[in-house]
């Protein structure tokens, strides 16, 4: 399995050791469920199809479709705000204040409420201990988790009463919600057995056992590339939205036979991994765009049959070491949501080939791009500090943390791009 030596590389933060971090809360309360929007009607979910779309009924589900920029917080808040007895929330990062406000209200009302987050999100090594001050002194319990010292709790997934469920691609931020800096694709859940079934995973994670039987429309990381694959493999044109792209096999392998049918949109930001990879696509047929901005953070396959929306990264750790939640959704208004949601951002992208030349190719010199802006071409690990200085100019901060032990210097520039050298050399470039 190749392994991502970008993205996989693990830093891991000095609270690395899962903690649980625990007070009580007991007791029902109520509060009137205030509607998002209306409810898409009885639906069917599909599992994982092999050339079709084998479906699977859930009975009396409702989905709605949650597109950022645009919904920002609301649906979670509302969702956390109508709990009458729990709310279970398994989420990478989390810093809204207005989630968590609605989480520590509901935990003071009487609603028993758990978190598990992310024990050592990857280049946030402060982030657990500002998540944990944040309900400190609260009643919302917090587990701090990952299935390995190698791999994260990556999925994004809220459970209200075992009858309402969240799920996507959306982190609890500012960045993902209210501030609309990030394309997030995201799906609201009610009635029927699917959150249930997801409440029932978060507390096998949460008690530490090993993961229950699902149903084929929850699509669960270790071990979703199948299920990824078979939704691009999905009869005529299917789009996909994808902030990684980091040549898993069998995704990428159906990614190829798809052909020119398959749109593909990436944050204009991939690294010369992720556009070699766009390359082998591209010779294949695919089409391919780069968007700026919103940041590309969704991860979405959607087509003629089904709409997969969730957590899961196009990387061989993303499907086979992380935690990771994604459903996938046969509802048509569902699925022609996120296509009229794909289709507007990918006019506003920039075709690749275009795109790749005008960031100057792999070996450039930092130079002014369009509106001014500094480009940040491709830099070969093991270049000099003065080297990475001649072809991206001065960093913006430059700090200090360990990878495995050993120091290591950061350096931080404008557009949130991190070096980090040891001993003078270059080691990591996160974009």
């Amino acid at each position: 399995m190749p392994v991502n030596h970008v993205r996989l590389r693990m830093r891991l933060a000095a609270c690395v050791a899962p903690a649980l971090f625990a007070l009580t809360a007991c007791g029902p309360a109520g509060a009137p469920h205030v509607g998002q929007s209306a409810p898409a009607e009885r639906s069917t979910a599909a599992g994982n199809p092999s050339g079709g779309s084998a479906s699977i009924a859930v009975d009396a589900s409702q989905f709605t479709w949650i597109g950022e920029p645009g919904a920002g917080s609301t649906p979670w808040v509302q969702a956390i705000d109508s709990a009458q007895k729990t709310v279970d929330y398994n989420v990478y990062l989390l810093t809204d204040e207005r989630i968590a406000t609605a989480l520590r209200s509901a935990a003071a009302r009487g609603v028993t409420v758990r978190l598990i987050l992310d024990s050592h999100p990857y280049d946030f090594p402060d982030a657990v201990s500002k998540e944990l001050a944040m309900f400190r002194g609260s009643k919302v319990q917090v587990k701090t988790w990952s299935p390995s010292a190698n791999s994260y709790d990556h999925a994004k997934y809220l459970v209200v009463d075992g009858r309402t469920a969240i799920v996507g691609s959306a982190n609890a931020t500012y960045s993902a919600l209210d501030g609309g800096s990030n394309l997030e694709d995201n799906v609201e859940v009610r009635g029927g057995t699917l959150p249930a079934q997801l409440d029932a995973l978060f507390q096998a994670d949460w008690s530490g056992r090993p993961r229950p039987s699902l149903s084929p429309a929850i699509v669960v990381s270790p071990g979703s590339a199948k299920a990824l694959a078979d939704q691009v493999r999905q009869p005529g044109p299917v789009m996909m939205a994808e902030e990684e792209l980091y040549n898993p096999p069998e995704v990428m392998a159906a990614m190829e036979a798809k052909g020119h049918e398959l749109e593909l949109l990436l944050p204009s930001s991939i690294d010369s991994e992720e556009q070699a990879s766009a390359r082998v696509l591209e010779d294949h047929g695919v089409q391919v765009r780069l968007l700026s901005s919103p940041y590309v953070h969704a991860k979405l396959i959607v087509g003629t049959e089904a709409a997969f929306i969730g957590s899961e990264n196009l990387s061989a750790n993303s499907l086979e070491d992380n935690r990771e939640v994604g459903l996938v959704v046969t509802e048509p208004l569902v699925r022609a949501e996120a296509q009229a949601w794909f289709a507007q951002y990918w006019k506003r992208a920039q075709p690749f080939a275009g795109a790749a030349s005008g960031r100057g190719g792999t070996g450039g010199t930092g130079s002014a791009g369009s509106g001014g802006q500094q480009a940040y071409p491709y830099l070969p690990l093991g270049i000099s500090e003065a080297e990475a200085r001649a072809k991206w100019g001065s960093p913006a901060s430059i700090s200090s943390t360990t990878y495995h032990g050993k120091p290591e210097t950061v350096w931080t520039y404008p557009n949130g791009a991190r070096l980090y050298f040891q001993n003078g050399k270059l080691v990591h470039v996160s974009r």
